[in-house]
């Protein structure tokens, strides 16, 4: 019984991995819940198993998991710059490069969540919101290790996200990194400006 426990473990990780990848390209309604199972292999059944509040359990899920990637994604390049400019440049450059390796296929996994149920589910919009506002106070908390005030760290960092989930749709459409090389130019000149007033 006991050996039991970790496959069910990866079965359900695997589902919340699949579910990610597949609303990152197809959005939360293009999504069904035979296509996660198909994409993460788990037996037939096993998604009302590890998700009986089905779609909107699973969504929620996605989103606490993609939230956590990204923190990790501004921890790991706040740990290899000096500055608020240059956490900029390697956070977002990261984001580009990601969607543009996918061939502009793979964006945000919460922004469908958020657009495709948003008012119609308290729960998806109360964990997306939480989820938006970790991304917000953890890179804001990065800028201020750099030198930024508090007050200017969370501006700025709204200014970040805001304009990573709009890069994330203009890149898609034009097919081109350009909406974020813009981005990233001028928040890490704002970020400049910042440091030296």
């Amino acid at each position: 019984m006991m050996g039991d426990m970790p496959k069910k473990t990866d079965s359900k990780e695997r589902m919340v991995t699949a579910a990610r990848r597949l609303f990152r390209e197809h959005g939360y309604l293009g999504t069904a819940l035979s296509d996660v199972v198909t994409e993460s292999a788990a037996p037939r059944g096993s998604i009302y198993f590890h998700f009986p509040g089905g779609k909107e359990e699973l969504a929620s899920e996605v989103t606490l998991l993609h939230a956590s990637v990204r923190i990790a994604d501004i921890n790991r390049a706040a740990a290899t710059t000096t500055t608020a400019a240059q956490l900029i440049e390697v956070f977002m450059g990261r984001e580009r490069d990601d969607l543009v390796a996918s061939n502009y296929r793979e964006g945000c996994a919460v922004a469908p969540i958020v657009i495709e149920t948003t008012p119609a589910s308290d729960v998806l919009s109360d964990v997306a919101r939480r989820s938006f506002q970790d991304l917000i106070t953890t890179l804001a908390a990065r800028f201020t290790e750099k030198g930024l005030p508090n007050e200017r760290a969370v501006q700025l960092a709204t200014n970040v996200w805001t304009s990573v989930e709009g890069a994330l749709i203009l890149s898609r459409v034009l097919r081109t990194p350009e909406p974020f090389d813009l981005a990233i130019a001028q928040l890490t000149a704002a970020a400049d400006a910042e440091a030296t007033a």
